[in-house]
C-alpha cells in the first residue's frame, strides 16, 4: 500500500513518520519546487521539527499528480485556508477506490465549509464512503522527533475506513481509536484552537490555574453548543478530539495558537505576530468564521467572541476577559 502526504509542514511529516515506520511506502507533496529540493538535499527541518531527519525512504516530492494517482491512502496536511489552492491539479483523477485522510483543522473561510465538506462537494468521487478525519492530542514535535505514546482518533461516516486508518497508524507509541462522528471531531479539532488562543493570553496576562480552569471548562461548553448544533454527538467531546486536544493546546508552549494569544497579551499586534511565525496558526482564521456562524445561528459563544474581538477589532485582552467575568449571571448549562 502506497500512502501519499500533501503538505510538507511540521505535521505533514511526523505523519509520514508515523506511517513509515510501519513500513509503508511514503511520498509527501511539497508544493514549493524550491523548499522541496533543499527537503530532499537537508532531509532536516530544523526551524520547524529541531533535531529531526526524514527517513530515506520517505520520498520529497513536487509532483502531486503522479504521487496522488499512485496511492491508495492520501493524507491532506496542508492547511484549511490554502487547501483549495491545490484542487485544480487533481480534479480529474479518480478517487473512488482511494482513501482520503484529513489532519488539518479549521473552516474555510470564504465559504463556512469544514474539510470534509470541502472535499465531497469538490470531488464527484469523494464521498463520505471514502472520507476519513484523523484527529486528537498531538503536538508534530513529540509524535515526530520523541515518538511520545499518543492517542488519537480516526471518525468516518464509514466505520469500515475508520477501521482501516485506525490499524494503518496503530503502533507501539501511537494509538488511534476509531469513530463515526466526522462532524464532531472535525469541530472539536477547529474551535479548540480558538481556545488555545484564549488560554495564551491568561498565561500571558498571568493569571492562574483558576482562569485556566474556568476556560477549560466553558470554552468545552461553547465547543459542544456549536457542535450539536451542526449535528455532532455530544460524547464526541468528551473524547480525544474534543476535551484531551483542548487540554493539550491550552496548557502548552507548543501550540502555535496558544503562543498566538500569549504574544497578543504582552502588547505585540497579531499582523507583527503572523509575520514572523514559521507556521501557520488555524486558530485565527477559524475565529473569523465561527465568530459569523454563531451569530448567524444565534449559537452563544461569549469566549469566541471576545477573542475575535481581540483578534481583528483591537479589543485588548484584559478588558476582554473583564467583559466575560461581568456578563449577566445565568444558570450553568
Amino acid at each position: 500500500m502506497k500512502i501519499a502526504v500533501l503538505g510538507a509542514g511540521a505535521w505533514g511529516l511526523a505523519i509520514a513518520d508515523v506511517v513509515a515506520k510501519k513500513d509503508f511506502d511514503v511520498s509527501v507533496w511539497e508544493f514549493d519546487k524550491k523548499i522541496c529540493d533543499e527537503l530532499n538535499k537537508k532531509r532536516s527541518v530544523e526551524d520547524k521539527l529541531p533535531g529531526y531527519i526524514i527517513p530515506k525512504k520517505v520520498i520529497i516530492t513536487n509532483d502531486i499528480v503522479r504521487t496522488v494517482e499512485e496511492s491508495q491512502i492520501i493524507i491532506n496536511a496542508v492547511p484549511t485556508q490554502f487547501i483549495r489552492s491545490y484542487f485544480d491539479r487533481i480534479r480529474d483523477i479518480d478517487f473512488t477506490e482511494k482513501i482520503i485522510v484529513n489532519v488539518s483543522k479549521g473552516i474555510e473561510v470564504s465559504t463556512g465549509k469544514d474539510i470534509r465538506q470541502m472535499f465531497i462537494t469538490e470531488f464527484k468521487t469523494i464521498t463520505d464512503e471514502n472520507f476519513v478525519i484523523l484527529a486528537g492530542p498531538s503536538f508534530a514535535k513529540e509524535v515526530a522527533v520523541d515518538s511520545t505514546p499518543t492517542a488519537m482518533v480516526s471518525a468516518s461516516k464509514n466505520l469500515e475506513a475508520a477501521d482501516l486508518i485506525r490499524d494503518v497508524f496503530s503502533s507501539p507509541y501511537f494509538r488511534v481509536y476509531s469513530n463515526d462522528d466526522v462532524i464532531g471531531v472535525e469541530i472539536g479539532g477547529s474551535i479548540k484552537n480558538i481556545m488555545a488562543i484564549s488560554a495564551g493570553m491568561i498565561d500571558g496576562l498571568g493569571l492562574g490555574n483558576n482562569t485556566k480552569a474556568a476556560l477549560l471548562t466553558r470554552g468545552l461548553a461553547e465547543m459542544v453548543r456549536f457542535g450539536m448544533a451542526e449535528g455532532a454527538k455530544r460524547e464526541t467531546f468528551s473524547g480525544l478530539s474534543g476535551i484531551g486536544d483542548l487540554i493539550l493546546t491550552c496548557n502548552s508552549s507548543l501550540s502555535r495558537n496558544w503562543q498566538v494569544g500569549n504574544r497578543l497579551a504582552k502588547g505585540e499586534t497579531l499582523e507583527h505576530i503572523l509575520s514572523t511565525m514559521n507556521m501557520v496558526a488555524e486558530g485565527v482564521e477559524t475565529t473569523r468564521i465561527v465568530y459569523k456562524l454563531a451569530n448567524d445561528k444565534n449559537i452563544e459563544m461569549p469566549i469566541v467572541n471576545s477573542v475575535f474581538k481581540i483578534l481583528f477589532e483591537g479589543l485588548e485582552p484584559k478588558k476582554g476577559l473583564s467583559e466575560l467575568m461581568t456578563r449577566e449571571n445565568k444558570k450553568e448549562d
